[in-house]
């Protein structure tokens, strides 16, 4: 065994166990110069000596070292441990063989650089999943107000009327289109428009129940998914949007903003013909004066 030994990349071990008032020790007999890079100790300190006088920590953690190694020599013909080793500072494994005269082999592989990597790696990866969530988080997020953009936002209509066709499950929606904004923003700055449309997208989405989706549909346009209502219910939540639009208080020369909208029920149609009838209807509303709501 011992020609073998200096060939392997592993430390190689040839031990002797002793037993005395129930405590065991070990001895090494023979070992190969890899034994030196896992204990750190040298050739001279180790061959001849106990195992708990070179290593008198061995014994102080939970795990018992020189037990545990005899016993898993006598009681198998090969076993294999692997766990950290407090007096090496190393993850290691252990593979113990052929027990006969209270002698046995021992390897030790050093595992603690590779359970860096893998942890490394894991720990990567779980940033990279991270990165991916938020990455596709924004792709469906408007970054001005916060509210899912339009092709999100037509994604859930596509899902709606999927549950429609399979389940029979209806459901409204609404186009609100803030009155007068170009006019609003010349007059008083993008950047107290800007501001105008983060607060309508916050009456919005506070409005809105949690089964209902809210998103931005252009400029000065929003929508809102009103999902397992018809058309009856979805005007009670209407009138609880509208409220508290007019309840906004710009702070500008006392003026108030005026929203105009369009609520339509699905039934059956395209997704084109579906969006193309709520913005008719909107432009209609638009058509007959500020804060007209159509359905």
């Amino acid at each position: 065994m011992k020609e073998f030994a200096d060939y392997i990349s592993d430390a190689f071990v040839h031990c002797r166990m002793s037993c005395y008032e129930g405590k065991f020790d070990i001895e090494a007999i023979y070992a190969n110069k890899q034994l030196e890079q896992i204990t750190n100790k040298t050739m001279s300190q180790l061959i001849g000596s106990k195992m708990t006088e070179v290593f008198p920590n061995l014994t102080d953690s939970i795990f018992n070292w020189p037990k545990i190694l005899c016993e898993a020599a006598m009681t198998s013909e090969h076993t294999v441990i692997e766990q950290y080793v407090n007096a090496f500072d190393k993850f290691v494994k252990f593979n113990i063989f052929g027990f006969k005269d209270d002698t046995f082999y021992m390897t030790i592989q050093d595992l603690t650089h590779k359970r860096e990597i893998r942890r490394l790696i894991l720990e990567k990866d779980r940033q990279i999943e991270h990165l991916e969530n938020e990455i596709k988080s924004r792709a469906s997020i408007e970054p001005l107000t916060n509210l899912y953009n339009f092709q999100f936002i037509t994604d859930c209509i596509k899902y709606s009327i999927q549950s429609y066709k399979e389940e029979g499950t209806a459901f409204c929606v609404f186009l609100i289109d803030i009155d007068n904004f170009k006019r609003f923003n010349l007059k008083y700055g993008m950047e107290t428009g800007d501001m105008v449309l983060q607060d309508v997208a916050r009456i919005l989405s506070l409005s809105a129940r949690k089964i209902d989706v809210v998103g931005r549909y252009g400029n000065d346009k929003f929508i809102m998914i009103f999902n397992n209502v018809e058309l009856d219910i979805a005007k009670v939540i209407i009138e609880k949007v509208k409220m508290e639009i007019g309840r906004y208080d710009l702070n500008i020369s006392k003026n108030s903003i005026q929203v105009s909208g369009a609520v339509v029920e699905y039934r059956g149609e395209t997704l084109e013909g579906f969006i193309e009838k709520a913005e008719e209807l909107l432009e209609k509303a638009q058509a007959m004066g500020k804060g007209r709501i159509l359905s």
